[in-house]
């Protein structure tokens, strides 16, 4: 399984798979996709909230609560002039459903013979892309939608953990985030 955002972090692979990583982990190029701040999720889809509690969210700015309904996320769309730097993980069919069932509303994609550096016989490798239907839409979702400032840090401090050129290749290939759309800390509240 390859990790392009937050799965490049370590830390968070051994959060979903609850236990500490201790197999090999490569750096790799993905072709024939470009990352973009394209997968947007609604605050309150009952699909991706474990107890189906509506929640109103919001941020602070400039002494001001301002609402949101949709917070979004890293997606990789096709664009058969990029490779992406990701980094690849050895997972048993039971972690990868572990996966599965983290990366709600995202498909899992096998793209096995889209890495650069290796060929691969005896497995398949998988990446995560959003399901057409959280897909960011500028013309509907841009007023009622952030990214969380907390989420920019984690992807760009595992690429940093990595290094200079791995930043800034991940920088190079990605389609940058809206700076409007980024939000600092994030309020959630259960819904009265």
């Amino acid at each position: 399984m390859i990790g392009y955002g937050m799965l490049t972090s370590l830390e968070s692979i051994q959060a979903i798979l609850n236990r500490k990583y201790q197999d090999a982990i490569y750096q790799v190029h993905l072709e024939g996709f470009q990352r973009a701040w394209n997968f947007v999720c609604p605050n309150n889809d009952p699909m991706l909230q474990e107890d189906y509690l509506e929640y109103k969210s919001f941020y602070i700015k400039n002494n001001q609560h301002i609402p949101f309904e949709k917070t979004i996320f890293l997606n990789i769309i096709e664009n058969k002039t990029v490779q992406i730097n990701c980094t690849l993980y050895f997972v048993s069919p039971q972690e990868l459903a572990m996966f599965d069932a983290f990366e709600l509303g995202y498909t899992r994609i096998d793209v096995t013979h889209q890495i650069a550096e290796y060929q691969f016989e005896n497995g398949k490798v998988y990446a995560y892309k959003a399901l057409p239907a959280y897909e960011f839409n500028a013309l509907t979702d841009t007023a009622k939608s952030i990214i969380d400032q907390n989420y920019v840090d984690l992807v760009h401090s595992s690429y940093d953990a990595i290094g200079i050129e791995s930043r800034k290749e991940f920088d190079q290939t990605t389609v940058p985030p809206d700076p409007k759309l980024v939000a600092p800390v994030i309020h959630r509240k259960v819904s009265e």
